[in-house]
């Protein structure tokens, strides 16, 4: 387009100012500044409802380009000018005078009290300072009994200056609370060393601030850890923390259960549970170092089946030998199967040839399960056969005995016989 059609702003205020300055009147200003706001009037009201208009070409300029402090812009098809740029006028004044600013995530904290604190402490200090001191040297001096006045008047600074502490507290608690609040941004949670850093303070008056915000609703759903390292901004951040405390709490108590030494009198048994124990804590180990949640469910499942076999053989030690190649062969290799594993996720680039072989081993994964979970219930096998049998002896003996019935009741047979054994009373 060409630029005698274009308006630069820049342009126009420059030309403005130079209006001003070769006018001298005060009609002439007058005129000027409403001829301006009219101007500007009519300028908001075309860019706050823009309208649609057919693009057309742009105008051939006027023949003889008009000159003078008042000369008019050319127009478009009677269109109000547009300023050059990729951004047109309308957008501009949207942008600047329709923009609703968003309200802050956490409203920041009235500063009144802390400037009334402030202020009327400073006051009163002074104030209450100096007639202690004048009061006092008025005692020295005169030797009259103006020593309790002195005194009151004392007291009743240090109150003052308390109170003008106090407001400064106030104040630098909302300003750091500030600084805190940009620190943290629309994050859910964040370190309170960070936090610490963005205030300009030490992590232990961070950690100390961030609970006395906490405590006064500040942060209506804000919590610090245990360890006050992490300042969590909503609830569902900090139940996300309980559960995986509490989950870390289970696992090191677990952890602590197989580290505790096994003495069972069998030294051959003692050696079984413990190196049971070193291999399930491996595959704990690796559970926590692979991060994929298919994986991860299966190696609990491997590890629970695993913690019930070593349980059933310490207490029933004679299926000792039941165990043996599931020790020797089969959880060594599952191990194997694991860090090869682990190898493998750890790679930054993974090629087909990688990513096949992460496949495999997790089908693998699902065979090991089952494999274990039979070897489980092969172990209650005898003791299901025993049971099976005492059951059956059981029921034997209550069909030998006529007990089967409802209620334990004799059969008829057995009912005839016991009425003909019975002596018939005749009267």
């Amino acid at each position: 387009m060409n630029r005698r059609n274009q308006i630069d702003p820049e342009r126009m205020v420059r030309r403005v100012v130079r209006e001003f300055t070769r006018v001298r009147s005060y009609d002439e200003i007058k005129r000027s500044v409403d001829e301006i706001r009219r101007g500007v009037n009519d300028a908001m009201r075309d860019f706050s409802e823009p309208r649609e208009r057919p693009r057309q070409e742009p105008p051939r300029p006027q023949e003889g380009p008009q000159t003078g402090p008042h000369a008019v812009p050319p127009q478009q098809n009677g269109s109000s000018w547009q300023p050059s740029g990729s951004q047109g006028a309308g957008s501009f004044f949207n942008s600047v005078f329709r923009q609703k600013k968003e309200p802050p995530r956490f409203p920041l904290p009235s500063r009144v009290k802390g400037v009334l604190f402030l202020v009327f402490g400073i006051l009163g200090a002074v104030a209450f300072g100096l007639g202690a001191v004048g009061t006092a040297l008025a005692a020295a001096l005169l030797l009259t009994e103006l020593v309790p006045l002195a005194v009151f008047f004392g007291v009743l600074a240090v109150g003052f200056l308390g109170a003008s502490l106090y407001g400064g507290r106030e104040l630098g608690l909302v300003r750091r609370f500030s600084a805190y609040c940009r620190a943290l941004g629309q994050a859910d949670f964040c370190t309170v060393q960070a936090m610490s850093s963005g205030a300009g303070v030490s992590v232990k008056k961070a950690a100390k601030d961030l609970a006395e915000m906490i405590r006064r609703g500040w942060f209506p759903h804000g919590h610090l850890d245990s360890g006050a390292t992490t300042f969590m901004a909503d609830e569902e951040t900090y139940r996300q923390y309980l559960l995986a405390e509490q989950s870390r709490a289970e696992r090191e108590k677990e952890r602590a259960e197989r580290a505790a030494p096994v003495h069972t009198g069998n030294e051959e048994l003692d050696e079984v549970i413990r190196e049971g124990k070193a291999y399930i804590q491996r595959i704990s180990d690796a559970n926590d170092a692979i991060p994929g949640l298919d994986v991860s469910r299966k190696l609990d499942e491997i590890e629970d089946v695993c913690v019930h076999i070593f349980a059933v053989v310490e207490h029933n030690p004679e299926k000792l030998p039941e165990i043996r190649r599931f020790l020797n062969y089969y959880l060594p290799t599952t191990l194997k199967l694991l860090d090869a594993y682990r190898e493998f996720d750890e790679q930054p680039v993974q090629g087909e040839t990688v990513r096949s072989a992460k496949r495999e081993i997790e089908e693998t994964l699902d065979t090991i399960v089952a494999a274990f979970r039979s070897l489980l219930d092969s172990l209650y096998e005898k003791d299901a056969m025993d049971i099976s049998a005492d059951i059956s002896v059981l029921r034997t003996m209550f069909a030998r005995e006529g007990l089967t019935g409802s209620d334990f009741k004799p059969e008829k047979g057995a009912q005839e016989e016991q009425k003909a054994e019975q002596p018939e009373l005749k009267l």
